[in-house]
């Protein structure tokens, strides 16, 4: 009996030597480990793998003039969070697309809190355009001291700026008494302040009164001294959060004083509709007055109501060149003045001629088309697409689009590729044409079929490159040597690798990363690379980890619209997590035996044949063997767990081989077998080389061979992690 229970001694120590010291404590809760995931059984070891998305993202809609205020919910394990914007222009007819992902940019890359002001235009901007966009943010949450993945991003939510009052003009001499102000309304306004100053500059203004948000106008009651003062008028808006609109533009304003002459009437353009490049032309029928009458042109546009005074001068017709931009529509109106016998001056109304005329003295340079367009039609050259340049229906119709080719963003323009008739926008409101030979930029002239006089030059565009060919990214492969330096998790880098389009040239491409296939992707190159490859060493990526490649080509002005196909990467492992990631499967086997955890050790001998989780069987055998003992796990295509804990991904490790322990008498003795390990990553684990030394490991190594590397040593110690 003394040598039966000295053998049974040695198994002990062999079982506990396999790892499973924890099957000794009694009835194992096979719970954990029935869903063939890795999370539960494995949590402890795992703690977090990735960090999970923030929630209530609230991004401020018209709060503020100047700033957009972005805040999320805290996520446990996170030490800082990435914050991401993209911005949206309306389209043709007003409406607002959701951003592609390729239009995130990082706004800050480490926000420490769980709020954000972004700060978009400075106080005091005369810029009309921020507060017609729309900004969009989504946000992750990261930890790279610990090195966690970072988590999916937030759906994204857009925020808008609080606008100034738009439109805003004065009576210009309609009263002896009064001078009305009149504005556009602003979206979720409480009040409007009405401000005043003589100075055309505006500075020196005083606040004469606060009205209701129902309210789009004010009148400014005027005394005989202040008749014929211009004034110069500006609004802002308040919302409910207290907040104060940008000023809006200034508006000029004055009351009539008796004794002024008629205002000029019949004030028109005569040469100014599309006929010149640098000049329009006014004229008008002269005042009636008992002395000289002196005429005021001043200009408006469709950008700006505020007024610019032009000229002062005796003559009915006047040419204005001074900083005529093309696409704007400019409109005149005239006042005049005379002196009394004191020598006073005394102002006329202004014509009615201005934007709101019911016959407007309006006018434009012949301008190019405001946007333009280019992308890719396959094996047909490419599609160039712009808006009608401005003028009516009737003028636009005496127009031809003359499109230009260069192969070179800054270069000439010099060869016409093809004139265009001006037809019809389509329902986009575009103008199109297949241009036959490609060139990488185009711009358009508008010209004149009647005397070919062309406009300016548009802005550059680009056609979108076609999609990158045949992405794929590494799967536990090893790369060229000096990409393999692992990160802190033990995780090689991958190597996402693409041809260029077929027929075309991208200028540079991007490469963007996520852990699902459809959504959530982060650009995870800085600039335009030029290579046909990219090495993406990020710190935080983990074993058994999956990641979602796809590739977008740019042109040189950094646009793109095509992506590649989506492509699945994931690094090889050190053979140290290598040996880590196998042994988790084979510790859930353990967990599902009983003999093991028999509490006679009598009971512990004998066979038995468990089964895993989701397919295939480990066969155990304990038997006394002359003088000492022999301990068999067979394993035949046994396996416990999904990759990333999803059935749709397959298999994490899928095991076959022996794990065979053998000891004499002495509790020495030595290990054998092989096991072949499919699955995320291939491969070989050796045990010729543990050692037994007094019935517990005393020493040797797994021979760990991952497939596509050679044979690689690995601790003994590593195995009872």
């Amino acid at each position: 009996m003394k040598k039966i229970h000295s053998t049974l001694s040695i198994i002990l120590c062999l079982l506990f030597l396999s790892g499973c010291a924890e099957l000794f404590q009694g009835k194992v809760d096979m719970a954990g480990i029935s869903n063939g995931t890795l999370s539960g059984m494995l949590s402890s070891v795992n703690e977090i793998s990735e960090l999970t998305t923030p929630t209530q993202l609230f991004v401020s809609q018209g709060r503020s003039s100047t700033t957009i205020d972005i805040t999320w919910s805290k996520v446990d394990g996170a030490v800082s969070y990435r914050l991401e914007r993209a911005v949206v222009s309306p389209a043709l007819d007003g409406s607002y697309s959701e951003p592609d992902e390729s239009l995130f940019e990082v706004l800050e890359q480490s926000v420490y809190d769980t709020s954000y002001q972004d700060t978009l235009i400075s106080e005091g901007s005369i810029d009309e355009t921020p507060y017609e966009k729309r900004y969009y943010y989504r946000v992750s949450a990261e930890n790279f001291r610990k090195k966690y993945a970072s988590s999916p991003f937030t759906p994204p939510e857009y925020g808008t700026l609080f606008p100034k009052p738009q439109n805003v003009k004065a009576d210009l001499g309609e009263s002896t008494d009064q001078i009305k102000v009149r504005w556009q309304k602003v979206a979720n306004a409480v009040s409007y302040d009405i401000y005043r100053t003589d100075s055309a500059s505006g500075t020196g203004a005083v606040k004469i009164d606060t009205v209701s948000a129902d309210r789009d106008e004010y009148t400014n009651k005027i005394s005989p001294e202040e008749q014929g003062v211009e004034f110069y008028y500006s609004v802002y808006a308040r919302n409910r959060y207290g907040a104060l609109s940008a000023q809006s533009s200034l508006a000029l304003g004055y009351a009539l004083v008796a004794g002024a002459p008629t205002e000029p009437k019949n004030v028109k353009v005569t040469d100014g509709r599309g006929t010149s490049t640098s000049g329009i032309l006014i004229e008008w029928d002269a005042v009636q007055a008992a002395s000289e009458v002196t005429y005021h042109i001043y200009r408006t546009s469709s950008v700006d109501a505020s007024f610019t005074l032009l000229a002062n001068q005796s003559g009915t017709s006047f040419t204005d060149t001074k900083n005529l931009k093309p696409g704007l529509f400019y409109y005149y109106q005239i006042q005049a003045s005379i002196k009394d016998e004191a020598g006073v001056t005394l102002k006329s109304k202004f014509s009615d001629s201005g934007s709101e005329s019911t016959k407007p003295a309006e006018g434009f340079i012949l301008s190019p088309p405001s946007q333009i367009a280019a992308e890719k039609i396959k094996n047909s050259g490419d599609k160039v697409l712009w808006t009608a340049a401005i003028g009516s229906s009737e003028e636009q119709q005496n127009y031809k689009y003359n499109i230009y080719g260069d192969m070179d963003i800054n270069g000439t323009y010099s060869e016409l590729v093809m004139s265009v008739p001006a037809t019809p926008p389509d329902e986009s409101g575009y103008i199109s044409a297949i241009v036959s030979k490609n060139f990488s930029y185009y711009k358009i002239k508008t010209c004149r079929i009647d005397n070919a006089l062309e406009s300016s030059f548009s802005t550059v565009t680009s056609p979108s490159p076609f999609a990158a060919e045949r992405a794929v990214a590494t799967q536990h492969a090893k790369l060229e040597s000096e990409y393999m330096v692992a990160n802190s998790s033990g995780v090689y880098p991958v190597k996402i690798m693409w041809q260029k389009p077929t027929d075309d040239e991208p200028s540079g491409y991007h490469v963007y990363r996520s852990t699902t296939k459809n959504s959530g992707y982060r650009k995870i190159t800085e600039e335009p690379i030029t290579n046909l490859y990219f090495i993406d060493t990020d710190d935080t990526t983990k074993a058994g980890k999956r990641y979602y490649y796809k590739v977008l080509s740019v042109n040189a002005l950094g646009q793109g619209t095509m992506y590649s196909d989506v492509t699945i990467g994931y690094g090889a492992l050190t053979h140290e997590q290598y040996m880590r990631e196998y042994n988790k499967t084979l510790k859930a086997s353990h967990k599902r035996l009983s003999l093991m955890h028999k509490s006679n050790d009598m009971d512990k001998l004998g066979s038995e044949t468990v089964y895993g989780a989701i397919t295939g069987s480990c066969h155990y055998n304990a038997s006394i063997a002359g003088l000492g003992a022999d301990i068999t796990m067979k394993y035949t295509n046994y396996a416990e767990f999904y990759i990333d804990n999803n059935p749709e991904n397959g298999i994490y490790f899928t095991v076959s081989g022996n794990t065979d322990t053998s000891a004499n008498m002495s509790a020495n003795g030595s290990m054998s077998g092989t096991m072949v390990c499919t699955g995320m990553y291939p491969g070989k684990v050796y045990y010729d080389a543990i050692q037994i030394k007094g019935g517990s490991a005393g020493g040797g190594t797994y021979g760990i061979e991952p497939e596509g590397f050679a044979r690689g040593e690995v601790s003994w110690t590593i195995g009872e992690e």
